[in-house]
């Protein structure tokens, strides 16, 4: 983590005063000048990004352990410092992992794989004609006592002698696929497995491990999503988590719950134990729930900074281990454990969409929060200056996510928000929301958006364009031009003194049409030979690819583009070169024209997490800064600092500290 991260850390918790120590190490160094929104737990020690989908995780009094794809990242819990070992072989992909001793061991398909924790060299990979055919591909894997037990998609349990790779024991444990799997070594090793035929109709077993003898069956009416071993005031008792939070403590001798409790916790992932056993430690969305296994009562809730589920949890000591799944982020968190429990505000700002405005002469940020209001933040410092509309879940729904655009209306700025072809203005200086009349043709998912002199176009993932009057909210124009899923992009400009709209497609090509009716027009010199690729064709799967136009903007008389890693700069009227071709090294994620300095100048995000100023005319990059994440949204840039809007919160960047002030008596218009 370097100083940027650590920074961005400590002002994400609240701890400006450390930020500002590190800082006034390097008081012209480009760092993080405030953040606003989605906050960071206090209890956060580390966060990473190792670049692949997480498999295993573990921590022990000196480390912190993950497997990512091919490889072991070893973090130490003191300084933060990774260290990276690659693992022998060609396989990147496992179903599960599991850490055991100076070894880790995984599954793929067909085979169990051991390798050595120091070397990273392959100590061992099973014969795949060792699984019984009926059993299915190998899914789920624990360690312990010297052997691994695989759960497989049949609901198969097989049993390896870790040592030597031979088979050691097998059994049909459940209906269907086995969930989870877990080794006891208290006492008689035991094994408890979770599985069914769906998701409805589990069975929760436990077995000797000697054999792999059933010792009980429990069926149950919804499926456990995950399950682990503790000791509970010295009595082994096995842990079981459903999907809708019903928490189950087992006594494995007799295979009869001990007690059980409705937590209330939509449990994701796995789950690890602390407090000497005593407390569960269980992932909700994007955070980790503490409960009491002795009453079922919610002692903590610590907030991750993932941007997807937790999935993978461990815990030793005072430290839990976690990391998200579902994406090649890789994102890790070290969170330390307290006791009380730290418990975080539930209801916590998460941002979806900002953008920048003006309002009473003051430089503001508004931003859409994922529970509904439209929050407003001083560009200055930060500071949060009130909100705008009532909390709601619609934003949460499939194709809700909204996009929000700032239109200039009579002198005032008004703030758009569109999640489909019907848009809303909000007001932030009057809090005044309105939304337009929903027309016929409106699809229901957004694909892109812009405004410019008081109209805003939009075109939707079904290929209609519309045209809106920004004051009024009334229907100028609207037609279906494309496909669905063929535009990417879209612009307003000025042509002539002519309003156009102009549409990227995902094969290359930008089209023109006329602001005012919406009728096609050829385009304009060299733009005629921006016609698209011959016979190209849309990939859902890939959607938009690597030939769409992914950013379109006309700043002035410069229509500025983006394709895969490179930004162009074009005369409107012309279509000639304003400037050489910007070329990155990977894909370009977000771009803003802006005029710094009275230079024009283009900032872009691209996948190497670079953030780029350009001067436009010359090719040269003027200001260079590498953040934790790629940007997919720039929302500003002047002389003395970018606001970016990273996943759920506002980071604005520059040079020098830009110190809060009291807000308490000051409103938006800025009088006291």
């Amino acid at each position: 983590m370097d100083r940027f991260e650590r920074m961005l850390t400590l002002l994400r918790r609240g701890q400006t005063e450390h930020a500002e120590q590190l800082r006034a190490e390097s008081p012209a160094a480009w760092l993080p000048q405030w953040t606003a929104g989605e906050p960071l737990s206090r209890a956060l020690r580390q966060a990473h990004q190792l670049g692949s989908l997480i498999t295993a995780v573990h921590v022990d009094d000196t480390f912190a352990w993950a497997l990512a794809g091919g490889t072991v990242f070893r973090t130490s819990l003191t300084d933060g410092v990774v260290h990276r070992l690659a693992l022998e072989g060609r396989d990147k992909f496992h179903w599960d992992a599991a850490f055991a001793g100076d070894t880790v061991v995984a599954v793929d398909d067909g085979r169990l794989l051991v390798w050595d924790l120091t070397t990273g060299k392959m100590l061992l990979a099973t014969d795949p004609d060792d699984v019984p055919r009926r059993a299915g591909g190998l899914r789920r894997l624990a360690v312990g006592a010297g052997v691994a037990v695989t759960g497989t998609e049949g609901g198969y349990l097989l049993q390896w002698d870790l040592a030597t790779g031979r088979l050691l024991a097998r059994t049909a444990a459940h209906g269907g696929y086995v969930v989870r799997v877990a080794i006891s070594a208290d006492g008689t090793p035991a094994v408890l497995s979770l599985g069914g035929e769906d998701r409805w109709t589990g069975t929760v077993c436990f077995h000797n491990l000697d054999g792999l003898r059933r010792t009980g069956e429990v069926a149950t009416p919804e499926e456990a999503s995950c399950g682990g071993w503790t000791v509970l005031d010295g009595q082994r008792r096995a842990v079981t988590v459903t999907e809708s939070g019903l928490l189950t403590v087992w006594d494995p001798a007799t295979a009869v719950p001990v007690a059980q409790f409705s937590t209330a916790v939509r449990q994701r992932g796995t789950l690890a134990f602390a407090a000497g056993g005593a407390w569960a430690v269980l992932g909700e969305s994007r955070a980790l729930r503490i409960v009491d296994l002795r009453d079922g009562v919610v002692r903590g809730t610590i907030r991750t900074d993932f941007t997807f589920d937790v999935d993978k949890i461990a815990a030793c000591g005072r430290f839990v281990f976690a990391a998200q799944g579902g994406s090649t982020e890789g994102r890790t968190n070290l969170l330390e454990l307290t006791d009380p429990p730290t418990q975080d505000a539930e209801d916590r700002p998460r941002l979806l969409d900002a953008v920048p405005a003006t309002v009473g002469g003051r430089a503001v940020v508004v931003a859409v929060d994922e529970d509904g209001p439209y929050r407003v933040y001083d560009s200055a410092d930060g500071r949060e200056l009130g909100s705008v509309g009532e909390r709601t879940n619609k934003h949460r729904s499939v194709g809700g996510r909204p996009r929000l655009r700032t239109v200039s209306v009579g002198g005032r700025d008004l703030v758009l928000s569109m999640s489909d072809l019907v848009p809303t203005v909000v007001d932030p200086a009057t809090d005044e929301i309105r939304t337009a009349s929903r027309p016929s043709m409106a699809g229901p998912v957004l694909s892109a958006a812009a405004t410019r002199d008081g109209l805003v176009a939009m075109v939707d993932a079904g290929g209609t364009l519309a045209v809106w009057d920004g004051a009024t909210l009334t229907l100028r124009a609207s037609t279906r031009i494309a496909r669905s899923l063929e535009t990417t992009s879209v612009a307003l400009g000025d042509l002539h003194g002519r309003t156009v709209v102009l549409t990227g497609a995902v094969d290359g090509g930008i089209r023109w049409f006329d602001g005012a009716d919406l009728t096609e027009l050829p385009p304009p010199g060299r733009f005629a030979e921006r016609t698209g690729l011959a016979g190209h064709a849309v990939n859902p799967m890939r959607w938009p690819g690597p030939d769409a136009v992914t950013a379109l903007h006309v700043a002035g008389a410069v229509v500025v583009s983006a394709v895969g890693g490179t930004v162009t700069c074009a005369d409107i009227a012309t279509g000639e070169p304003s400037g050489p071709a910007l070329a990155h090294p990977g894909k370009v994620w977000a771009v803003l024209p802006a005029v710094r300095d009275g230079v024009p100048v283009v900032a872009t995000s691209c996948a190497d997490r670079v953030l780029r100023i350009w001067d436009i005319a010359t090719g040269r990059i003027i200001r260079a800064v590498t953040l934790p994440r790629p940007i997919y949204r720039i929302l500003s840039v002047t002389t003395e600092q970018i606001i970016v809007l990273d996943s759920g919160y506002l980071i604005a960047v520059g040079p020098g500290a830009r110190l809060p002030v009291h807000h308490e008596a000051v409103s938006r218009d800025g009088t006291r």
